[in-house]
C-alpha cells in the first residue's frame, strides 16, 4: 500500500471516529438529564389504596410530589407536625406508606415539606419582628426538615425540597439556609432543591448549593378573562428569559416545583388577585393555559420539566369542590398533558 493511499485511509476512519464520538456525545448530552413530569400529590385524610397512585401513572406521570404539613404560628414562631388529628398522608406514617407504594409502581419521589401558617396561612408573608422569635423558628423548621430528611433517606427518595416559598426567610437570613443546607446534606444522599415563589427566585442567592433552581411557577400572564394561546406564549416570554439568566447564572436547570392553572375565568391573572367564588368555571381556559406552557417551554434546554399542581388521591376534578380548582383530573387540560408526557419526556 502506498503512502498516499494509507494517508487517505487514515483521514477518512479519523473523520469517522470524530463523527462518531460526536454523535454519541450529543446522544449522552441529550438524555443525560431526562425532563421530571410529575404531579404534586393532595395528602389524603385517610389510608388509600394503591390505585389512587397507578391513576397518576397511567398518564403517563414518572414522578410524584408528596407533601408533609407543618404548623407555624405566627405570633411564637413554634412550628409543629405529626399532630393525631392532621390527615394520614401528612405524618410520617402516611409519607412513610406513599412513598412506599409510589416506589413500587416505578414513581420517582419528590418529597416537599409545606408550613401552614396560623392566622395567615401561606408561608410567603412570615415575617417576625424580632431575631429571637427568628431563632425559635429556625430551630424548630431545622428540626422539621431533618425529620423529613431521615426519612427520605432511609426511603431512597430521589428528590428532597427544603422548603416552600418562605421568601422572607430566604431574602433576609440567608446564613440559615446555608446551614440548614449542609445539614441536610448529611442526613440525606439524594439530590436537593428549595420550591422559591415565582417573585422570590431570583433573590436566592444560594442557589449554587442545590441541585435544581425550584420555582413555583405562577407568573401572572394575562389579564384577559379568555387568553387566547398565542397571547400566552408571547406573554411567556418575559419570564423565560429571565428564568434563563438565572439558570446561567448558577449554572443549574430550573426545575418547576410547581406549576398549573385554575378552571376558571382570568386564570392566568394570578391567583392571589382574584376572588374565585365569584367567577364562572371555565375548562377551555385551563386547557389553553396549559397548550400555551407546553408549547412555549419544551424547547427550552435549561427547563427541567415540574411537578403540576395538583393530583387528588380521593377525589375526582369534577367533584363540587374541585370543578374551579387547579387538578386537571377528569378535564379537558388532562388530554394535553397525557400528549405531552408520552409525546416529549
Amino acid at each position: 500500500m502506498n503512502k498516499l493511499k494509507f494517508s487517505l485511509i487514515l483521514i477518512g476512519l479519523t473523520v469517522i471516529a470524530v463523527f462518531s464520538s460526536s454523535l454519541f456525545f450529543t446522544g449522552e448530552e441529550s438524555n443525560k438529564v431526562q425532563r421530571i413530569n410529575g404531579f404534586n400529590l393532595v395528602a389524603p385524610p385517610k389510608t388509600i389504596s394503591i390505585d389512587s397512585l397507578q391513576k397518576v401513572k397511567d398518564i403517563g406521570a414518572e414522578w410524584v410530589a408528596i407533601v408533609p404539613y407543618a404548623f407555624c404560628n405566627s405570633k411564637t414562631a413554634e412550628i409543629t407536625f405529626d399532630h393525631p388529628r392532621q390527615w394520614w398522608g401528612e405524618k410520617p406514617e402516611g409519607v412513610k406508606e406513599t412513598i412506599a407504594m409510589a416506589k413500587s409502581l416505578g414513581l420517582n419521589v419528590m418529597l416537599k415539606p409545606h408550613l401552614w401558617v396560623g392566622g395567615q396561612g401561606w408561608a410567603g408573608d412570615l415575617d417576625f419582628e424580632s431575631d429571637s422569635l427568628w431563632q425559635v423558628f429556625e430551630k424548630h423548621y431545622a428540626e422539621y426538615i431533618g425529620t423529613y430528611a431521615a426519612i427520605a433517606d432511609s426511603m431512597k427518595v430521589e428528590l428532597y425540597c427544603i422548603g416552600t416559598e418562605v421568601r422572607n426567610s430566604t431574602r433576609d437570613r440567608k446564613h440559615f439556609w446555608l446551614d440548614l443546607i449542609e445539614n441536610t446534606r448529611k442526613d440525606f444522599s439524594g439530590l436537593l432543591t428549595y420550591a422559591a415563589n415565582w417573585d422570590e427566585y431570583d433573590q436566592i442567592t444560594f442557589w449554587d448549593k442545590l441541585d435544581y433552581i425550584g420555582v413555583d411557577a405562577y407568573f401572572p400572564l394575562s389579564d384577559a378573562k379568555s387568553p387566547s394561546k398565542q397571547e400566552l406564549i408571547h406573554a411567556w416570554n418575559q419570564p423565560k428569559n429571565e428564568l434563563k439568566q438565572v439558570s446561567q447564572k448558577f449554572q443549574k436547570q430550573i426545575l418547576f416545583t410547581e406549576f398549573g392553572y385554575e378552571s376558571i375565568d382570568f386564570n392566568t391573572m394570578g391567583h392571589w388577585k382574584l376572588s374565585k367564588d365569584t367567577l364562572s368555571i371555565n375548562l377551555e381556559n385551563q386547557k389553553i393555559a396549559f397548550e400555551a406552557f407546553y408549547e412555549s417551554m419544551r424547547s427550552e434546554d435549561w427547563w427541567q420539566g415540574g411537578f403540576i399542581w395538583k393530583w387528588h388521591l380521593n377525589r375526582n376534578g369534577l367533584h363540587q369542590r374541585n370543578i374551579k380548582a387547579y387538578t386537571p383530573q377528569d378535564k379537558p387540560a388532562l388530554n394535553i398533558i397525557k400528549n405531552e408526557f408520552k409525546t416529549y419526556f
